[in-house]
């Protein structure tokens, strides 16, 4: 096993913190903090050396150092693991949460289903079989020639293809089911304050559009559609044995880590 570097102990106690308080931290108050037995000077050092390769920045000359955003977007891609999914214990305790960590969220059914067949109907239908679905298109040859090459694409890639070549009835076939999907969308003040703090609203739009998150696989994502000093994921979940997708999008330095947490089923 990899010994973890006196360097990364104080970096992640650092984050960790200022998740916790959002206050500047220093080498005094880090050491009565950590379990460790490192001195203040010692840390003093490590600080220095933080700093310099851009990890932490000191706000004021008399103050401790936070992380920067660079730090913070290191942090949660090594500590979220939105693949591995985890047992959501309610809804509602999600929606008690979101405010106390200034966060957006939305749980969604899960859109990992896969077409699994394509059956003609007498040359008057076609039934698209999905595994939780199925979706009836007017027959058409070359539409059975095309989609048939599709068998095993997910349904979230079918809908993004279908626009994209034409074909509109499955298109909006595949838009109805994806519009009922929506377990939970809250937060949405949490939306509106960060544009206004950071006077741009040109992400309001995408995120709260109902179909959005739909188009995503799950992962941590902090550029793209997402502002700078922000962060999203998309993590995989069950809701009462059901697959579920939640999204979340916040402030860098909100505690997605906590919020994740509380939400989880203590079983």
């Amino acid at each position: 096993m990899k010994r973890i570097s006196k360097r990364d102990i104080i970096l992640e106690a650092i984050i960790q913190e200022y998740l916790k308080c959002g206050e500047p931290i220093g080498s005094h108050e880090l050491q009565t903090k950590i379990n460790l037995e490192i001195s203040p000077s010692t840390i003093r050092i490590y600080l220095k050396q933080l700093s310099q390769e851009g990890a932490l920045v000191q706000l004021h000359v008399s103050s401790g150092r936070v992380p920067t955003n660079e730090a913070l977007i290191s942090y949660w891609k090594g500590k979220l693991e939105p693949a591995k999914a985890f047992e959501i214990s309610s809804i509602q305790r999600i929606q008690d949460y979101v405010k106390e960590y200034g966060l957006f969220c939305t749980v969604e059914k899960s859109s990992r289903e896969l077409l699994k067949e394509i059956v003609e109907v007498n040359k008057r239908f076609l039934v698209l079989v999905f595994n939780n679905h199925e979706v009836v298109l007017k027959y058409s040859d070359q539409v059975e020639r095309f989609l048939s090459n599709l068998i095993g694409c997910e349904m979230r890639e079918l809908k993004n293809i279908s626009a994209q070549v034409g074909l509109y009835e499955l298109f909006d076939k595949l838009h109805q089911i994806f519009a009922h999907s929506y377990l939970l969308k809250t937060g949405e003040n949490e939306v509106y304050a960060i544009a206004e703090e950071k006077k741009d609203n040109s992400f309001i739009k995408s995120l709260l559009n109902s179909q959005f998150s739909f188009s995503l696989r799950e992962g941590v994502y902090c550029d793209d559609f997402v502002p700078n000093g922000c962060l999203a994921i998309k993590h995989l979940a069950t809701v009462e044995e059901d697959d579920v997708a939640l999204f979340c999008f916040g402030k860098i330095e909100s505690d997605f880590e906590g919020f994740l947490n509380k939400t989880r089923s203590n079983k």
